[in-house]
């Protein structure tokens, strides 16, 4: 079938050995289909030649491979940077500096509008109304049958899933200083936000509130690029970036465009609820492990994987 939405898919890969397995869920239970086309983003050269030309012989939509280079801004000094942040637990307990490469995945997957920027979306994005973000250990089980796209057409943002965390020290952890900046901004702006509890919180100066909202999964997100791109995303998006939100206090990219989307639309967000259906499983089978960028891990070394599995075998 031909997509009949300017529409493509991005999925950053990191898990190299697990992609060709979420690629085949995702045709064969969807895109099959509606054969939109797919931009496989990686840190580097993670895929040589002969296996992208494996994995592109495998399907018939077009998929198309992007290396970019992720660096730290060059305004934030090192030290500022989250992994140095060690007088939060979260960070003294399991974010060391070579998990960096999740702070270059948050800022990714939140400056969606970036084409062609340093760490960002390939510049043949900004060809497209609307683009799917799907993660490299996202498992489609199950077919589903209607254009995912067509969903997006009246909400800015589409989520597998919409997802509340528990109130712990770790939430704290990953977003200090959230709610000081969203109320600068939005004070700053003169703006009043459509969705109620930030309506209130501002208010009131609540910052419990960044906690009590549901957030988009990030797993499996749309957005409608032309809807979202109103006259306040890229002044808000510079704000983020030049305050640090993503490398400074690893703020997730849900954090970012879903407060973002309540503040101005009144319909922010369509919820599938793909987890509780049964249709998607958010992490595949061995995808448990943490990434290192630019160092060994399970996903990069057959050693490094071997060692992992030993040392659970014997702990466990």
């Amino acid at each position: 079938m031909k997509n009949k939405h300017n529409a493509a898919i991005i999925i950053l890969a990191a898990r190299i050995p697990l992609l060709i397995e979420v690629l085949k869920k995702l045709y064969f239970n969807w895109n099959k289909k509606f054969n939109y086309p797919i931009y496989i983003h990686t840190f580097g050269k993670l895929i040589n030649e002969r296996k992208q030309g494996e994995i592109k012989k495998l399907f018939t939509n077009p998929i198309h491979f992007c290396e970019i280079r992720p660096e730290f801004p060059e305004h934030i000094p090192e030290k500022e940077l989250y992994y140095n942040r060690k007088y939060l637990a979260y960070v003294s307990k399991a974010f060391p500096k070579k998990r960096s490469g999740y702070l270059h995945m948050c800022y990714f997957k939140t400056n969606i509008t970036k084409y062609g920027f340093k760490g960002c979306l390939d510049k043949q994005l900004e060809k497209y109304d609307k683009l799917m973000f799907y993660d490299d250990d996202c498992e489609l089980i199950e077919k589903v049958d209607f254009d995912l796209f067509d969903l997006s057409n009246e909400y800015p943002i589409v989520t597998g899933y919409l997802t509340k965390r528990k109130v712990d020290q770790e939430l704290r952890d990953i977003t200090e200083n959230l709610w000081e900046f969203y109320k600068k901004f939005m004070k700053n702006k003169n703006i009043v936000p459509k969705n109620n509890l930030l309506r209130e919180a501002i208010a009131k100066d609540n910052p419990e509130v960044v906690f009590d909202l549901s957030y988009s999964c990030g797993a499996l997100e749309i957005f409608n690029i032309k809807l979202f791109n109103n006259k306040y995303w890229e002044s808000y998006l510079d704000a983020v970036n030049h305050f640090g939100g993503n490398y400074k206090y690893r703020w997730g990219d849900m954090q970012v465009t879903n407060l973002f989307s309540r503040t101005f639309f009144d319909k922010p967000i369509y919820n599938l609820d793909f987890i509780n259906k049964g249709i998607l499983n958010s992490k595949i089978k061995g995808s448990e492990q943490f990434i290192y960028f630019g160092s060994l891990d399970s996903y990069s070394s057959k050693l490094f994987n071997y060692i992992v599995k030993f040392k659970k075998f014997i702990f466990s």
